[in-house]
């Protein structure tokens, strides 16, 4: 877990831009006694801004690409399992 104020710091964020995006359903906060973030959803910060900050990205845009992004890693996930070489009937 990383604590949230290091995860502001660090992105250089303000507070209630976490928040609104926690309200969004777009992060996930930690139920522990310091606000904290699992590193995933540190990752996902991360990703946010720079689709806000370096390309522009509105926030209705932003969550599309979080949605095909899951939808992707998903597929793949699921995919992997499959064996490429096995028969399938017709």
């Amino acid at each position: 877990m990383i604590p949230l104020d290091r995860v502001v710091e660090v992105y250089r964020i303000p507070r209630r831009t976490i928040r609104a995006l926690v309200r969004e359903g777009l992060l996930e906060l930690e139920a522990t006694p310091l606000p904290s973030l699992r590193p995933e959803m540190v990752e996902r910060v991360r990703l946010i801004m720079s689709l806000r900050r370096d390309l522009g990205v509105n926030m209705a845009g932003v969550e599309v690409i979080l949605r095909l992004r899951h939808q992707l890693i998903w597929t793949r996930a699921r995919t992997a399992f499959c064996d490429p070489w096995m028969d399938v009937p017709e």
